[in-house]
């Protein structure tokens, strides 16, 4: 892994580094879309993150911490109204405290952490929320199915 502020990486003056974003939903994949479906992400997310808070606080002396989730906000028109689309993106997104900066260094636990973190059942999906609707991927809607059932759900293309 390369440090995020060697010779080699373009973050060499300590400013803030964004983690790389993976792939989305690609477009010919089956995606629905969760009417009102962002009920789900507080529940699903708020039972994902308890375990990392516990997680982060014993690896805090070595001066790092991971993020289960990573957050991506883009404004877009959709005729008078300005609208917001948050893309979410599921995996360890490791940081480094130097500081009070976070320098973000990978999604590879650093060789210092002696202990893994705690396992991300959404790890590698991605959702996209628009206002109150939430766009999934057709197999993460198969696994959590019995959670949608009192939505209204459409096939997106």
């Amino acid at each position: 892994m390369t440090p995020a502020c060697d010779e080699r990486s373009p973050n060499r003056g300590g400013e803030k580094e964004e983690p790389n974003e993976p792939p989305l939903l690609s477009l010919g994949r089956c995606r629905m879309r969760i009417i009102r479906g962002v009920k789900f992400l507080d529940r699903i997310e708020g039972d994902l993150k308890e375990p990392f808070y516990r997680y982060n606080s014993l690896i805090s002396k070595y001066g790092y911490m991971v993020k289960p989730v990573h957050k991506v906000y883009k404004e877009f028109r959709r005729g008078f109204f300005r609208m917001k689309k948050i893309y979410i993106y599921y995996g360890r997104y490791w940081w480094k405290r130097q500081g009070k900066k976070l320098i973000y260094v990978g999604t590879e636990k650093p060789p210092e952490i002696p202990f893994d973190p705690p396992p991300n059942d959404l790890e590698g999906h991605s959702i996209i929320r628009e206002g109150p609707d939430i766009i999934i991927d057709c197999s993460l809607y198969e696994k959590y199915k019995d959670l949608f059932k009192d939505h209204e759900v459409r096939l997106e293309y």
